[in-house]
Formats: C-alpha cells, sequence, structure tokens
C-alpha cells in the first residue's frame, strides 16, 4: 500500500455560530491513499462535523484540510462543491436515494454534476449495472423506483451511487446503523470489495465498536479532538 497522504488535517478548529469554544480541535490527522480508515465516537462527539469538513460542506475556523493536496478552505464555496462532485463519493445515513428515479438513474446521478466522473464511468449504463450486479441487486429491480427495495437493497444502490466515477475517496455515515449483523458483515464485504477494486481511500464513520476491527486504520474521535483543553 503507498504511504502517499491523500487526506491531511493539521490544527484545524471549528465552532459554531454563537460558541464562544471550539466544537472540534484537531491537532493533526492523516489519511494515505489506499487506506480504510474507521473513525468512531458517541452521539454529540463531531462525527458528523468532521465528515462535514472533509468534504468541504464547512471550513474550519483556523488550520488545513488537504484533500489530494488541495486545500479546501482556500477553495470557494463553488470550488468545494466542484471539488467534492469530482473526487468523493458521498454514503449518506439516510441514502438519499430520489424517490422518482429508477434505480440505475439512482446511481448514474453523480455523473450529472461532474465531467471527470462522466469520464470515468465510460458507458454510464454498462458501469451502472456492472455496480448493481456485484453488489447482488438483482436484475428485476434495475428499472423499479428505488421505493420497492428493501432497507438493504437501498444502502447497496447508495454505495454503487458514491463509487460510479471511480472516486479518489469514498466517505460511509454510518450507513449500516439500520442492518442485522449478517447484513451488516455483507454490507462491509461488498463495499471493501468495490472499494479496493477502484483503490479508493474509504472514510467510514460509526459509533459500532464491533467493526472497527475490518479496517487498516482507527480513530476515536474523543481521543483525537482536543477542543476541551484546546483554550
Amino acid at each position: 500500500m503507498s504511504a502517499t497522504p491523500i487526506i491531511h488535517l493539521k490544527e484545524i478548529r471549528f465552532r459554531w455560530p454563537g460558541q464562544s469554544a471550539d466544537f472540534l480541535y484537531i491537532p493533526e490527522l492523516i489519511v494515505n491513499k489506499g487506506e480504510h480508515l474507521f473513525i468512531q465516537g458517541p452521539s454529540g462527539s463531531g462525527k458528523t462535523t468532521l465528515l462535514n469538513l472533509l468534504t468541504g460542506i464547512n471550513v474550519p475556523r483556523s488550520g488545513s484540510v488537504m484533500i489530494l493536496d488541495t486545500p479546501l478552505e482556500k477553495l470557494t464555496n463553488i470550488g468545494r462543491d466542484r471539488f467534492r462532485a469530482d473526487h468523493l463519493g458521498v454514503i449518506f445515513q439516510q441514502f438519499n436515494l430520489l424517490p422518482y428515479l429508477s434505480l440505475v438513474e439512482n446511481v448514474q446521478l453523480p455523473c450529472g454534476f461532474s465531467r471527470r466522473k462522466r469520464a470515468n464511468a465510460g458507458d454510464m449504463d454498462a458501469t451502472a449495472l456492472r455496480l448493481l450486479t456485484h453488489l447482488s441487486i438483482p436484475d428485476a429491480l434495475l428499472d423499479q423506483p428505488v421505493s420497492k427495495l428493501s432497507v438493504g437493497q437501498q444502502q447497496r444502490t447508495a454505495v454503487a451511487r458514491a463509487l460510479i466515477g471511480n472516486p479518489e475517496i469514498v466517505i460511509a455515515d454510518e450507513p449500516t446503523s439500520a442492518l442485522d449483523s449478517d447484513n451488516r458483515d455483507r454490507f462491509l464485504e461488498l463495499l471493501f470489495q468495490e472499494a479496493e477494486e477502484q483503490e479508493s481511500t474509504l472514510i467510514f464513520v460509526s459509533h459500532d465498536r464491533q467493526i472497527a476491527e475490518r479496517f487498516t486504520q482507527m480513530v476515536d474521535l474523543t481521543m483525537i479532538n482536543q477542543a476541551e483543553v484546546a483554550e
């Protein structure tokens, strides 16, 4: 595995409007290319806030969020949106699938926002079908609205959508919270298989400590967040 940093957070401080103290202070966090990072922490510890910094939805009060050698805090709002669309794939906790689109259309959606992903996907129909097949979605469901799917099937469709266009980084925000242990384990196997095939770096946030051992790197946000003693 390459030791090339793909994510480098340095002296990150973030606070919400109206707060007098930092909510997050992370002196440093490095993730190398191809690694699978598990970020754990209880509810309210700042996991989603950290993901929002990594994706450029929020920017730090000070410090640097370096993603793929690009300092996100120096980009404009439009620049960060474009960067996120081109280089990141996100699996949301609630999946965020569009009910009026078919499975295939949902998977192809990121390519509509990114020329880079569109170019990487090539034949978008074939690529979407390949991803859905690899993720064990039956052919009979491919043209159905997502409302016809089980929770597990919706989840796998969300994974395919995050992976299309070969994003360098895939970020997953507690995507296994609604699954039992058997379906959770199967889901993780499929996610790892697809991420490794595409050589994507995986950032996975969860409070479920039982799955931490599956990852090459693990951090506890309550340990790396020094906000309580920062000021």
